[in-house]
């Protein structure tokens, strides 16, 4: 499997098995820490980080970051490498961190944090609440500022302003206008 697959499987799943509203997948972004996380996904206002390990010089050459060495200087309240099945042990991953492998078109969670349960807990064994959480918050921003550059202050304006801030659409009307354009619902 090669890097970019590994990267599309960890945006897949953070969007599905995850249920995270948001992801960026290899996004640069001057984050303060000089962390570029292959995928990274939002849900209820936390995130997960996810980094794609095709060879194992790569997954070893990554404990020598200084966002590693130092877990208080890294992204993503729950951190999980990702890699080809077989490729890493789950003994050798680091303390907290989860182990996501793939086999074919599956993602099997070998080690870590189980989405969807514990988000609310105080005591999280697997999370990182001691983190560079601004370097998050500067990702989003330098994701919107894409947006922007790419439709347009007037629309980007637009879309913040008129059409996101408006009041939310009944789930029954919703899914009335989405029969009659012929669509289906997304839940």
């Amino acid at each position: 499997m090669t890097h970019g697959e590994l990267v599309k499987a960890a945006g897949k799943w953070l969007r599905g098995t995850a249920g995270c509203s948001v992801v960026l997948e290899e996004l640069c972004a001057a984050t303060g820490n000089g962390e570029n996380p292959d995928a990274i996904g939002w849900h209820c206002g936390r995130t997960m980080l996810i980094e794609c390990k095709a060879s194992r010089s790569d997954f070893l050459a990554d404990r020598k970051k200084p966002f590693r060495a130092d877990p208080t200087r890294g992204l993503g309240l729950y951190r999980y490498f990702m890699a080809p099945k077989g490729l890493l042990r789950p003994e050798e991953i680091p303390e907290r961190w989860g182990l996501l492998e793939v086999a074919g078109r599956r993602v099997f969670r070998a080690k870590g944090h189980e989405p969807g349960q514990g988000y609310w807990q105080r005591e999280d064994p697997w999370c990182f609440s001691a983190r560079f959480a601004e370097g998050e918050v500067q990702m989003l921003l330098s994701a919107m500022q894409r947006i922007k550059v790419r439709v347009g202050p007037t629309e980007f304006h637009s879309m913040l302003h008129q059409r996101l801030m408006q009041q939310p659409i009944d789930p029954s009307v919703r899914q009335a206008a989405l029969a009659s354009w012929g669509g289906a619902s997304n839940g």
